[in-house]
């Protein structure tokens, strides 16, 4: 907990890609400006203050978590089977099936949400109960292959990531609490990652191959990709996998757009519950209110987005185009204040769903330069698991 919390990924996470980002591998990203590169450096002192308050706040859980099979692990796989059918039914096919091209609405709505809400649960329960347990089970094998499955299906490689990302946060802070995780699970670990950076960019091509109707080409052939990110020369010289080029745009593009729209927008609101309900709440939740926000946001500023097909600013593009630099700081407070919160008020609970409560806290703070992943429903909304097991915390089966 004490090494790896939301304040720390974070701050990992700005020097990481800060430093990939002047790598300049792709020909369109603006020089950042003092205001921006200021701006992270306030950023990074200040997650750095709230970690260390944070870690002297919190106890440090010592009880190990015990994972094991419960009953209704099955029924909530049996409500996801039903969910998935459903949402293809409605949809008329599957994107990973080519039936419909992905980025078209996929799903019943509101409850493909829950379906992939429950469905990122359950497999990653099932998983820690295979990685844990010492005897195998081959039931609880089955159920998460079925899950998995259901995952597969709508194609949306952001919901595989999120639950793999819960599942790793969980397995390496359990490993070190053991003093099990070795120089030996590190280089497993990196090599995993490579392989996962890798496949991402793999089935990033073969999404945009069956988008554009190439289904002829090759998962293997990039050009698609580097039709929009424009690689620069430097890149395209180097011996990297040309694959990886998809997780080169993805974790640096977004720093491009708010350079952009920092250089050249100005605020379009003083609506202060606009701002608070767009930012801060799940989006199945602002879409009732606001409806046509969407829509807003991108009719207004796809021209300070680096390329069309590359429309991610972090999780400060939209305060700053609703409110300017007084939005960007707003966030910034919420991101500080938010963890502390939240893990003050799940710390009493059982070890498994407080870890796993920290988990999701970590992936939502990882991805933050990449979107506001608190205004995405399916990751969001599982933070309210852990708090929903207090009414459970007497019943053993639960």
């Amino acid at each position: 907990m004490k090494k790896i919390n939301p304040y720390s990924l974070l701050v990992t996470a700005i020097i990481i890609i800060i430093v990939l980002y002047e790598l300049k591998w792709s020909s369109l990203y603006p020089n950042l400006s003092l205001s921006i590169i200021a701006f992270f450096i306030i950023t990074i002192l200040s997650l750095l203050i709230m970690n260390s308050i944070l870690t002297r706040s919190l106890k440090d859980r010592i009880d190990k978590p015990l994972y094991s099979y419960k009953k209704y692990y099955g029924y909530i796989v049996i409500l996801v089977v039903i969910g998935t059918i459903l949402d293809g039914i409605y949809s008329h096919g599957y994107p990973l099936l080519g039936d419909l091209k992905y980025g078209e609405d996929f799903g019943v709505p509101f409850l493909h949400v829950l379906t992939s809400i429950a469905a990122s649960f359950v497999a990653y329960m099932l998983a820690m109960i295979l990685t844990f347990e010492e005897k195998f089970n081959i039931k609880v094998f089955i159920l998460l292959f079925i899950t998995v499955l259901c995952l597969l299906l709508p194609f949306s490689r952001l919901i595989i990531i999120l639950t793999v990302l819960n599942y790793i946060w969980s397995l390496i802070y359990i490993r070190m609490k053991e003093n099990k995780f070795t120089l030996k699970n590190s280089i497993i670990l990196i090599i995993l990652t490579c392989v996962g950076l890798y496949s991402f960019g793999i089935l990033g091509n073969y999404r945009l191959n069956v988008q554009t109707n190439n289904n002829t080409r090759k998962a293997t052939d990039s050009t698609l990709i580097y039709q929009i990110g424009v690689p620069s020369q430097s890149f395209t010289d180097s011996k990297i996998p040309a694959a990886y080029f998809w997780d080169y745009i993805y974790l640096t593009s977004s720093i491009g757009n708010l350079q952009n729209i920092v250089n050249y927008s100005e605020p379009s609101s003083t609506d202060l519950k606009k701002f608070v309900v767009t930012q801060f709440l799940p989006d199945t939740i602002s879409k009732k209110i606001y409806s046509n926000y969407s829509d807003e946001v991108k009719l207004n500023t796809f021209q300070y987005q680096i390329t069309s097909s590359l429309n991610v600013g972090t999780i400060f593009y939209e305060p700053y185009y609703l409110f300017g630099w007084i939005g960007i700081y707003l966030m910034l407070m919420f991101l500080l204040i938010f963890p502390m919160i939240y893990l003050l008020l799940i710390q009493n609970i059982d070890s498994k769903y407080f870890i796993y409560g920290l988990s999701i806290l970590n992936t939502i703070y990882l991805l933050a330069l990449f979107d506001n992943m608190f205004t995405l429903s399916v990751l969001s909304l599982q933070l309210f698991i852990p708090l929903i097991s207090k009414l459970f915390k007497k019943n053993k089966n639960f």
